[in-house]
């Protein structure tokens, strides 16, 4: 697997001290030549077996606009159980995350009350 936009992850790795373990140990195992995007299931697998966190998935069909990325789903991580957030696009076929936004709990809520059709 491949992470486009770790530059996203390693920001929030300074900027949040006590979020920097979860954030290193997210990009450790997903940015690894060695892993390959089977499904939903096997990601979320793959976390909760390292993390003992977890990850949920939006389908692209209850997005707004400006948060699709063509046919992608997005994936949303959490980290130290969930006071951090990963928004990342997952692309299965190109076995790759492409990381939107790390997001505190707050800033999460705010992000899936506009961006996600209930």
């Amino acid at each position: 697997m491949r992470v486009i936009s770790p530059k996203l992850i390693t920001q929030s790795m300074q900027r949040h001290n006590q979020w920097k373990v979860g954030l290193k140990l997210w990009l450790d195992i997903f940015n690894s030549a060695g892993l390959s995007f089977e499904s939903s299931i096997f990601i979320r697998d793959i976390w909760r077996s390292a993390s003992n966190w977890d990850v949920d998935r939006i389908p692209a069909v209850k997005l707004r606009e400006c948060s699709r990325k063509g046919p992608l789903d997005i994936y949303v991580f959490d980290v130290h159980k969930n006071a951090c957030r990963i928004v990342a696009w997952g692309s299965p076929r190109a076995h790759t995350f492409f990381v939107k936004a790390v997001y505190s709990h707050a800033e999460y809520d705010k992000w899936w009350k506009q961006q996600v059709k209930c």
